[in-house]
Protein backbone atom coordinates (compact mmCIF):
# COMPACT_ATOMS: atom_id res chain seq x y z
CA UNK A 1 0.00 0.00 0.00
CA UNK A 2 2.72 2.49 0.95
CA UNK A 3 4.67 1.64 -2.19
CA UNK A 4 1.64 2.48 -4.36
CA UNK A 5 1.21 5.81 -2.58
CA UNK A 6 4.88 6.70 -3.08
CA UNK A 7 4.78 5.75 -6.77
CA UNK A 8 1.55 7.73 -7.32
CA UNK A 9 3.00 10.74 -5.49
CA UNK A 10 6.15 10.57 -7.63
CA UNK A 11 4.14 10.38 -10.86
CA UNK A 12 1.92 13.26 -9.76
CA UNK A 13 4.80 15.53 -8.77
CA UNK A 14 6.57 14.73 -12.03
CA UNK A 15 3.49 15.86 -14.00
CA UNK A 16 3.01 18.94 -11.83
CA UNK A 17 6.21 20.58 -12.95
CA UNK A 18 5.00 23.32 -15.31
CA UNK A 19 1.42 22.00 -15.63
CA UNK A 20 -1.92 23.50 -14.49
CA UNK A 21 -4.21 22.78 -11.51
CA UNK A 22 -6.31 20.23 -13.42
CA UNK A 23 -3.50 17.71 -13.18
CA UNK A 24 -3.05 18.59 -9.49
CA UNK A 25 -6.71 17.76 -8.78
CA UNK A 26 -6.43 14.52 -10.73
CA UNK A 27 -3.40 13.59 -8.63
CA UNK A 28 -5.26 14.35 -5.40
CA UNK A 29 -8.15 12.16 -6.55
CA UNK A 30 -5.71 9.40 -7.49
CA UNK A 31 -4.05 9.52 -4.07
CA UNK A 32 -7.43 9.46 -2.31
CA UNK A 33 -8.39 6.38 -4.31
CA UNK A 34 -5.16 4.59 -3.41
CA UNK A 35 -5.16 5.64 0.25
CA UNK A 36 -8.65 6.78 1.28
CA UNK A 37 -9.04 8.98 4.33
CA UNK A 38 -10.30 7.28 7.53
CA UNK A 39 -13.53 9.30 7.40
CA UNK A 40 -14.23 8.04 3.85
CA UNK A 41 -13.58 4.44 4.91
CA UNK A 42 -16.10 4.73 7.75
CA UNK A 43 -18.70 6.30 5.44
CA UNK A 44 -18.27 3.54 2.84
CA UNK A 45 -18.49 0.85 5.53
CA UNK A 46 -21.71 2.37 6.89
CA UNK A 47 -23.17 2.64 3.39
CA UNK A 48 -22.48 -1.05 2.74
CA UNK A 49 -23.94 -1.90 6.18
CA UNK A 50 -27.14 0.01 5.41
CA UNK A 51 -27.43 -1.79 2.06
CA UNK A 52 -27.14 -5.11 3.93
CA UNK A 53 -24.03 -5.84 1.87
CA UNK A 54 -22.18 -8.02 4.37
CA UNK A 55 -19.06 -8.63 2.28
CA UNK A 56 -18.98 -5.00 1.12
CA UNK A 57 -19.10 -3.90 4.74
CA UNK A 58 -16.47 -6.39 5.89
CA UNK A 59 -13.89 -5.32 3.32
CA UNK A 60 -13.31 -2.20 5.43
CA UNK A 61 -12.51 -4.20 8.59
CA UNK A 62 -9.19 -5.68 9.71
CA UNK A 63 -9.23 -9.45 10.31
CA UNK A 64 -8.56 -8.89 14.03
CA UNK A 65 -11.18 -6.15 14.42
CA UNK A 66 -12.39 -5.51 17.97
CA UNK A 67 -15.82 -4.01 18.69
CA UNK A 68 -16.28 -2.81 22.26
CA UNK A 69 -19.54 -1.60 23.82
CA UNK A 70 -19.18 1.20 26.36
CA UNK A 71 -19.38 1.95 29.25
CA UNK A 72 -19.03 -1.68 30.39
CA UNK A 73 -16.27 -2.33 27.82
CA UNK A 74 -18.01 -5.52 26.72
CA UNK A 75 -16.32 -7.09 23.69
CA UNK A 76 -19.10 -7.57 21.14
CA UNK A 77 -16.78 -8.99 18.48
CA UNK A 78 -13.10 -9.77 18.23
CA UNK A 79 -12.84 -10.73 14.56
CA UNK A 80 -14.21 -9.98 11.14
CA UNK A 81 -15.88 -13.41 11.16
CA UNK A 82 -17.84 -12.55 14.32
CA UNK A 83 -19.11 -9.35 12.66
CA UNK A 84 -20.10 -11.36 9.57
CA UNK A 85 -22.16 -13.72 11.73
CA UNK A 86 -23.71 -10.85 13.73
CA UNK A 87 -24.83 -9.06 10.55
CA UNK A 88 -26.11 -12.29 9.00
CA UNK A 89 -28.14 -13.07 12.14
CA UNK A 90 -29.67 -9.56 12.16
CA UNK A 91 -30.62 -9.75 8.48
CA UNK A 92 -31.94 -13.33 8.66
CA UNK A 93 -34.06 -12.63 11.76
CA UNK A 94 -35.63 -9.50 10.28
CA UNK A 95 -34.19 -7.38 13.12
CA UNK A 96 -31.88 -5.41 10.83
CA UNK A 97 -32.26 -1.64 11.03
CA UNK A 98 -30.21 0.75 8.90
CA UNK A 99 -28.25 3.42 10.74
CA UNK A 100 -28.86 7.06 9.88
CA UNK A 101 -25.61 9.02 10.04
CA UNK A 102 -26.27 12.19 12.04
CA UNK A 103 -22.71 13.45 12.51
CA UNK A 104 -19.18 12.45 11.54
CA UNK A 105 -15.82 13.96 12.42
CA UNK A 106 -12.23 12.82 12.28
CA UNK A 107 -8.97 13.41 14.05
CA UNK A 108 -6.10 11.58 12.40
CA UNK A 109 -6.76 7.84 12.54
CA UNK A 110 -9.86 8.30 14.73
CA UNK A 111 -13.35 8.88 13.33
CA UNK A 112 -16.36 9.63 15.51
CA UNK A 113 -19.93 9.15 14.33
CA UNK A 114 -23.37 9.63 15.79
CA UNK A 115 -25.80 7.15 14.27
CA UNK A 116 -29.52 6.64 14.92
CA UNK A 117 -31.62 3.50 14.52
CA UNK A 118 -35.38 3.83 14.97
CA UNK A 119 -37.92 1.02 14.63
CA UNK A 120 -40.87 3.24 15.57
CA UNK A 121 -40.92 1.97 19.15
CA UNK A 122 -37.36 2.39 20.34
CA UNK A 123 -34.89 4.96 19.09
CA UNK A 124 -31.23 4.08 19.60
CA UNK A 125 -28.58 6.76 19.28
CA UNK A 126 -25.09 5.31 19.12
CA UNK A 127 -21.84 7.21 19.25
CA UNK A 128 -19.04 5.22 17.63
CA UNK A 129 -15.33 5.85 17.72
CA UNK A 130 -13.52 4.07 14.90
CA UNK A 131 -9.76 3.54 14.81
CA UNK A 132 -8.56 3.23 11.20
CA UNK A 133 -5.07 2.00 10.35
CA UNK A 134 -3.60 1.10 6.94
CA UNK A 135 -6.98 1.68 5.30
CA UNK A 136 -8.90 -0.72 7.58
CA UNK A 137 -11.05 -0.31 10.67
CA UNK A 138 -9.12 -1.99 13.50
CA UNK A 139 -11.23 -1.02 16.52
CA UNK A 140 -14.70 0.32 17.21
CA UNK A 141 -16.05 1.60 20.47
CA UNK A 142 -19.81 2.08 20.65
CA UNK A 143 -21.76 3.98 23.30
CA UNK A 144 -25.50 3.32 22.85
CA UNK A 145 -28.37 5.34 24.27
CA UNK A 146 -31.93 4.01 23.93
CA UNK A 147 -35.17 5.90 24.36
CA UNK A 148 -38.86 5.33 23.74
CA UNK A 149 -39.74 6.65 20.26
CA UNK A 150 -43.31 7.47 21.25
CA UNK A 151 -42.23 10.38 23.52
Amino acid sequence: MKRRVIIAAFICTTFLVGINNTVAMTCVDLLKEIMPMPKDIVKKQLEAFNNQDIEGCLKYFAEDLKVIVLPEETVMASSKEEIRQHMKDQIDSGDFLPAKLIDISSNGKFVTTTEVKDDGKVKSTITFIYYVEDGLIKKMWGAPFREDSTN
